[in-house]
């Protein structure tokens, strides 16, 4: 339920959702895909999967900044630092906390044309 609210809230700030998905192996393959302009993750994902570890293969293969959306904000910090052009936003995430996270998505991204977006 909280990834609908989460795409809903993008909505409502006017940006565009390319794809939600559950689990490690399908962002990273969504990621591969779709080369969003910017990713929302979520620190736990469904069967088991890590989504620091889901970005760092998504960092191997492209530089999309990754938003983490975490209620566990005080233990990741460290380790959201270890992924370069990463930032942590905490759970309930409020909508101007997530405006901010995707202005700063969208001041480092380089967008290419006609690549589809994550969140616009």
């Amino acid at each position: 339920m909280i990834a609908w609210e989460l795409v809903d809230t993008a909505r409502q700030l006017g940006w565009k959702v390319c794809a939600t998905v559950r689990t490690q192996e399908a962002a990273i393959e969504a990621a591969s895909q779709l080369k969003p302009d910017a990713i929302l993750m979520d620190y736990r994902l469904g069967d088991g999967g890590d989504g620091l570890a889901a970005a760092r293969r998504i960092r191997e293969a492209a530089d999309i900044p990754i938003i983490f959306c975490t209620a566990y904000v005080a233990g990741l910090g460290p380790e959201v630092v270890s992924v370069a052009r990463a930032q942590l936003i905490s759970k309930p995430v409020r909508s101007s906390s997530l405006r901010e996270a995707l202005v700063w998505a969208t001041n480092i991204a380089k967008p290419a044309e006609g690549r589809p977006q994550l969140a616009r």
